[in-house]
């Protein structure tokens, strides 16, 4: 999903997500100069609703958080002294 120019893509993977939004992204760029360009201004600022924008960024921290948070990683630890 890109909440910058409220655009989303549905696949099978997160490669093939990725690749399908990058050409999307990239016609959407190129329609909005070519065809509307009296309103490429317009759809070229458009953007995603504020409750996207707030669940894209609260995942965002979820998942950081997780990964901060998760036994993955090996603790440093220091040794008792006897």
């Amino acid at each position: 999903m890109c909440i910058d120019l409220d655009l989303a893509v549905q696949a099978d993977s997160a490669q093939q997500a990725q690749k399908l939004l990058n050409e999307q992204i990239f016609d959407y760029v190129a329609q909005a100069f070519s065809e509307d360009s009296d309103h490429a201004v317009y759809l070229l600022s458009r953007r995603a609703p504020l409750q996207y924008f707030a669940m894209y960024y609260g995942i965002k921290w979820l998942n950081h958080a997780k990964r901060y948070f998760s036994y993955e990683t090996a603790m440093p630890m220091s040794f008792a002294r006897a």
